[in-house]
């Protein structure tokens, strides 16, 4: 598989700029402004998946998915609202929004694609925003390292799978729905992922041993791989290249942080409840 320079210029303008902003954001930025981010990239990523709903003759109820985004994010801020709850206020909402459909011969498969939707972004969001305020067994505040470390996994693994992809890819995963997923570039995908949470032992994470390296590098490997295709199967039944096109040479919002969907909230679980509560 050659590799396209014209794409790769493309992917590099967009990619070096959006790491920078996203860097000042996660490390220097005030903690809610990180948290407004996330729910902008909720927000977005709502529309594109609405635009992937609409590619198969349906829609998605946009309303009740960005607010259950809002309402995560907001828990921060809102001692009395129990997290717990939002689920339940996220289905509630979904149902009483699907009565005000005027056509009912789509309400149902509306009201599946539409938790599909929840699910799918907002537990994702909510997921990063209460990374962000993990702190480690002596009280230091780590979460914010952690969102960066997070973000860094997927895009170092999407890095090397492109490269090992386009030099080294022969064999086909799954051509229909992702006709350019190999397993050379899946194999890249998981040396990447170890390689950051490597580099990341020896600099901003002391807190990771060995056994995390690896328990990290196949769950952002395994997963983030079932993430990127699912929404590869997605797009092909909507007939879209990209979800979206805010991002050029990447597509849209949707497309970078497919192989981050099923990742985030077991990332946050998994440091939280092993890797935080270790002595140093």
């Amino acid at each position: 598989m050659a590799l396209n320079k014209a794409k790769l210029g493309r992917r590099a303008a967009t990619a070096v700029p959006s790491i920078l902003v996203i860097a000042v954001i996660v490390v220097w930025a005030p903690t809610w402004a990180l948290h407004l981010l996330l729910a902008a990239i909720g927000l977005i990523g709502t529309l594109e998946f609405d635009s992937i709903a609409r590619g198969f003759g349906y829609k998605i109820y946009r309303e009740p998915v960005m607010l259950f985004i809002l309402l995560g994010i907001g828990s921060i801020y809102i001692p009395w609202f129990d997290l717990k709850m939002l689920p339940y206020v996220a289905f509630a909402l979904v149902c009483l929004v699907s009565l005000t459909s005027d056509d009912f011969t789509k309400s149902l498969p509306i009201l599946g694609i539409s938790i599909m939707a929840t699910g799918y972004l907002a537990l994702t969001v909510v997921a990063l925003a209460y990374t962000s305020l993990l702190k480690d067994s002596t009280g230091n505040d780590v979460g914010r390292i952690l969102v960066a470390f997070c973000v860094l996994m997927v895009w170092a693994g999407d890095t090397f799978a492109y490269f090992a992809g386009n030099f080294f890819g022969k064999h086909k995963i799954a051509p229909k729905a992702s006709p350019n997923k190999t397993w050379e570039g899946t194999i890249g995908n998981l040396i990447g992922n170890f390689l950051l949470a490597w580099g990341a032992k020896y600099t901003v994470l002391p807190q990771l041993n060995y056994v995390d390296l690896i328990v990290l590098t196949l769950v952002f490997g395994l997963l983030g791989f079932w993430g990127d295709l699912i929404e590869s199967t997605w797009k092909r039944g909507a007939h879209l290249k990209d979800s979206g096109t805010l991002l050029p040479g990447h597509g849209g919002f949707l497309d970078r942080t497919d192989s981050i969907f099923l990742t985030a909230p077991l990332f946050y679980y998994y440091m939280k409840m092993v890797v935080l509560v270790r002595p140093i």
